[in-house]
């Protein structure tokens, strides 16, 4: 997109723009003539002098507004839909590229596209209720090839410049790591930081500008959102690039000292890294433009390229304003900036949405599928009557009972029926568990009979290494790795014959006094007495002791009470409730009635439905016995009829059981129902409760004086809240600017957060300019 610098000596015989067809035509041939009067012309002259562009848009004189909703409003919406999208300014020193990106930061209809996307994005994210968003920012520029971060504390007088470009395939893309990335909770913050940001930069003065930027900026909004149910794991996340590049010049006319301004070794040296980054800008359109592509993009020549390798050719929707000045002085810059443009027309860029997942959310979700997965599959063992198959952990218990298994089966005869039954399997799972304690008794046979031999060539006896693992109170006898020191280590003595036990506690570990919760005069030894003592010279302290011996105090102020209105909040409180706060102490009384009513129901309901799972499981138990019975009656020896045939009977519970069934979904369901209602109800009650309150606090502050009312329903504190002559005009500013356009609060109080930085921190940035 072009947008022309608006200009009182537009060079309307060279420059031809018609905006419905988006060309740009510009003859020089006027100019070559004058030139060529102070030069000499003998011979023929091949230089070209008629130059045709064709563009998406062409801006010629337009407005702020127009700028913005052309095409940056799409790009910036695209953003909030879910993909990257950058918008850079690019142009010759003068033309009106900050202008376009930042505006006029004392006119809110002059704003420029940056402030007009922050309030666009979170205008759009005040619509979208359904989704959680969470934004941050960042704000650097890069000068003379080194990245500096603007959102630093611009009292820091230790400026880091030592950033790493990074990338990350699943993540932010191409970023600066180490900056300053701020969280962004309004669009008044997103403004704050915006212009704070533009104070840092660095300019100076030069003959083509009063204040050029002299570093390229690049403002970068992040933006992550996923669905505010929480049933999702997916987490959509993108950004958008705000790029205000520095302008490209020509040393011989701003280096020119012939209007006084003296030449500048720092503005040269600034001039030539501006128009070096520029070049290899260049250089990475055309190779992207070439047909064909597939060629080596020189991204990592400067850290311009560097950070804008999304934005060029990569997952972005990226929009360029090229800013000319249609003036007869500029049409070799104008050319050379309308090259450009025409070659990034030609770079195809591919844009996708970019989604990660929450992995705490994932995690929930799949124990929610492992665990839906596992009651599907007890449904199916259950209808396949197969039982006794576990598809949770195995607990220890039950990997005993395996161990059990392996060991009974070891120690029967080979090809006996004791072999044969000693284990029964069925599931993967349990084989592999059984595998596992093999290995275990393997390994533990293994280290018995290596101690053994270790203890036969010391000379040694072993009869301590006879006995074998097994199951009971006698484990710690006949394990060999229990020994003597083992003993002294375990807690109290142990006791035989009991099982698994870790023994009893000794006599000498028991306290020598045991504090009774319910005895209020039983004292721990050596704990110290706590007395009563008064709260103070002028103040009365009463203690009163509860049942479980814990004593509580209570604190009875005093001072002058009002005749009306007690001192003392509980009686005030009291007396606030039954008089000026009645009408919500009635809504919160007849809510807590009604929760009462609602909770008695539930409670009947409960009790029902656990009467429906009781029949439920009864009429189960009947049913799987008749089951039983008629499958072994299928079985041989029995009536030899293979055809599974429900008798009356059964079919009778199997109907009782469906009505059982379909009662406990509907007691539930209306269970469920109140306890919504319950919940709405109590939080209604609690908004009561805290309002209540509230203006309790307001009504006695003002009835004992600590509170002044000013009469008009605003109340200001004695302790130097009251507001002053500038206050005052402050909130009836903002009254009159929200009553003529409420979306320009938010510039106008970052405006005055923009002023009072300036004013305040101006020597400041000025030695930050002088030590860049």
């Amino acid at each position: 997109c072009i947008r022309t610098r608006p200009t009182a000596n537009f060079a309307a015989n060279a420059i031809q723009i018609d905006q419905e067809k988006g060309t740009v035509v510009i003859n020089t041939a006027d100019k070559k003539a004058a030139e060529s009067t102070h030069h000499d012309t003998s011979g023929m002259s091949n230089m070209e002098t008629l130059f045709s562009f064709k563009f998406h848009h062409v801006l010629h004189n337009a407005s702020q507004d127009t700028v913005y909703s052309t095409l940056s409003r799409d790009v910036v919406q695209s953003v909030v839909d879910g993909t990257n999208g950058t918008i850079m300014t690019y142009g010759q020193t003068g033309s009106g590229k900050t202008f376009t990106m930042i505006g006029d930061t004392r006119n809110f209809a002059h704003r420029g596209i940056a402030p007009r996307a922050v309030t666009h994005i979170f205008q759009t994210m005040a619509e979208r209720t359904e989704i959680d968003f969470r934004v941050s920012c960042v704000y650097y520029e890069i000068y003379n090839e080194k990245v500096y971060d603007l959102l630093d504390d611009l009292t820091n007088s230790e400026t880091r410049t030592d950033f790493q470009i990074a990338e990350e395939k699943n993540g932010k893309g191409t970023f600066v790591r180490g900056l300053n990335e701020v969280e962004i909770e309004s669009e008044q913050d997103a403004l704050n930081y915006l212009y704070s940001g533009e104070l840092a930069r660095t300019t100076s003065q030069h003959k083509l500008n009063r204040k050029s930027n002299r570093s390229h900026s690049i403002f970068t909004i992040f933006i992550q959102q996923r669905a505010r149910s929480g049933v999702s794991e997916r987490i959509v996340s993108s950004k958008l690039n705000l790029v205000d590049l520095a302008g490209s010049e020509r040393l011989k006319k701003t280096m020119d000292d012939s209007d006084g301004i003296p030449i500048d070794a720092t503005t040269k040296k600034e001039s030539m890294m501006i128009n070096q980054s520029l070049t290899y800008l260049e250089q990475c359109v055309v190779a992207l433009s070439k047909k064909g592509g597939g060629g080596y993009v020189p991204y990592r020549q400067t850290k311009l390229t560097n950070v804008l390798k999304d934005a060029i050719g990569g997952n972005c929707q990226t929009l360029m304003f090229a800013n000319m000045w249609g003036e007869q002085d500029h049409l070799e810059e104008t050319i050379s900036t309308l090259r450009l443009a025409a070659r990034m027309m030609r770079v195809q860029n591919e844009t996708a949405t970019l989604e990660t997942f929450d992995d705490a959310m994932m995690v929930k979700k799949l124990t929610k599928e492992v665990k839906e997965l596992k009651q599907e599959l007890l449904m199916h063992d259950a209808m396949s009557e197969r039982s006794g198959i576990v598809y949770d952990d195995y607990t220890p218990e039950m990997k005993l009972e395996m161990r059990a298994m392996i060991e009974k089966f070891l120690a029967a005869e080979i090809g006996s029926d004791e072999e044969a039954d000693a284990i029964s399997l069925s599931s993967v799972r349990q084989m592999r568990e059984l595998l596992m304690q093999f290995k275990r008794i393997t390994l533990e046979k293994d280290a018995n009979l290596q101690r053994a031999v270790t203890a036969g060539k010391m000379g040694g006896s072993l009869d301590g290494f006879a006995g074998t693992s097994t199951m009971g109170g006698e484990a710690k006898d006949s394990d060999p790795s229990f020994d003597a020191a083992d003993a002294k280590n375990t807690v109290g003595d142990a006791v035989d014959g009991e099982g698994f036990s870790f023994g009893m506690a000794g006599g000498d570990l028991r306290p020598d006094v045991i504090d009774s919760v319910g005895s209020p005069s039983k004292s721990v030894q050596g704990s110290p007495t706590r007395s009563i003592e008064s709260f103070g010279a002028t103040d009365a302290a009463q203690a009163k002791t509860s049942s479980m011996g814990t004593t509580i105090f209570r604190a009875e102020s005093k001072g002058g009470r009002s005749s009306a209105v007690p001192e003392d909040k509980e009686e005030a409180f009291a007396l606030y409730k039954r008089t000026k706060g009645r009408s919500v102490n009635v809504k919160i009384m007849d809510g807590k009635a009604e929760v009462k009513e609602l909770k008695g129901k539930a409670k009947s309901l409960s009790a029902e439905c656990n009467e429906y799972k009781v029949e439920i499981d009864r009429f189960t138990g009947l049913i799987n016995k008749k089951k039983d019975a008629r499958m072994n009656q299928m079985q041989p020896g029995g009536y030899g009829d293979d055809i599974d045939v429900v008798d009356e009977e059964e079919f009778d519970l199997m109907k009782q059981q469906r009505e059982a069934k379909k009662g406990y979904k509907a007691g539930m369901k209306e269970l469920n129902d109140l306890k919504a209602k319950i919940g709405q109800l109590q939080m209604n009650i609690d908004d009561n409760k805290y309002n209540l309150l509230a203006d309790f606090d307001l009504w006695h502050g003002i009835a004992i004086g600590t509170v002044i009312d000013d009469g008009g329903g605003a109340s200001k504190t004695e302790g130097g809240e009251v507001m002053d002559d500038a206050e005052m005009f402050e909130k009836m500013e903002l009254e009159r600017i929200a009553s003529k356009d409420p979306d320009s609060v938010a510039f106008f109080q970052a405006q005055k957060t923009r002023r009072a930085n300036m004013s305040q921190n101006s020597l400041t940035i000025r030695q930050m300019g002088r030590n860049k």
